[in-house]
């Protein structure tokens, strides 16, 4: 057994455990193509910068199952999602795989990134997902109504540019942690419901929830 091999295998072990600790359902078939991800972002890893994080239980746990976990707060009322600074393909991969009827851009500017999603796209079989390579704001179409982001870049300055490009949305789900947090709720104040939950087995790392309440509204039957 080659290293990539064995990797994959301790991948497909260490996703399945982690995915019970955070109470996730997770099906051989997802499990497989999560390792299928994995194993690509292992091998481009090695020409490109995706991630430093590589180590079989800690991608299984902080990329993968951490994305699910993600997807278990997203409304299901939700059609398009688009994740922004999505870089190896986190949160939204995980997520358009858990959520095959939901359609998902990935935003990436940077062009070697984003050859990857698209190669990730097209070895996955992942017909809901589409990929942008440019700046978020450059992306112009609004008829997303979710938007998720884990580590887009100098992520505290870009609040307020990412909430203004996510108006028209009835949620945004935010990795980060309490100063994250706080900032957001600073700039979200007038418009948007702040919540957050912290992310299972960790101190700080939370999930910071957004919701517009007048998305939300129904009408009375009458």
């Amino acid at each position: 057994m080659n290293e990539l091999e064995y990797k994959k295998r301790a991948f497909c072990h260490y996703v399945k455990i982690w995915a019970q600790r955070f109470g996730l359902p997770l099906s051989e078939a997802l499990c497989a193509k999560l390792c299928e991800h994995y194993g690509l972002l292992l091998h481009w890893n090695k020409r490109i910068n995706l991630t430093r994080i590589l180590d079989p239980e800690e991608a299984a746990r902080f990329h993968y199952v951490e994305s699910l976990y993600g997807e278990r707060w997203l409304d299901p009322s939700i059609t398009k999602i688009v994740d922004v600074g999505s870089g190896g393909g986190f949160p939204g991969i995980p997520v358009a795989l858990a959520r095959p009827a939901i359609a998902m851009v990935l935003i990436e500017k940077d062009r070697k990134r984003a050859v990857f999603l698209s190669e990730a796209v097209r070895r996955l079989g992942l017909e809901n997902v589409e990929i942008f390579c440019g700046r978020f704001e450059a992306y112009g179409s609004r008829d997303f109504d979710g938007v998720i982001c884990r580590a887009l870049e100098r992520m505290r300055e870009r609040i307020p540019d990412l909430l203004a490009f996510a108006e028209e949305s009835m949620q945004v789900l935010l990795f980060g942690d309490e100063d994250l947090e706080r900032i957001v709720g600073e700039s979200a104040a007038s418009r948007w419901g702040v919540s957050s939950v912290i992310i299972p087995y960790t101190r700080e790392r939370r999930l910071i929830i957004l919701r517009q309440p007048r998305r939300f509204h129904v009408e009375p039957v009458t």
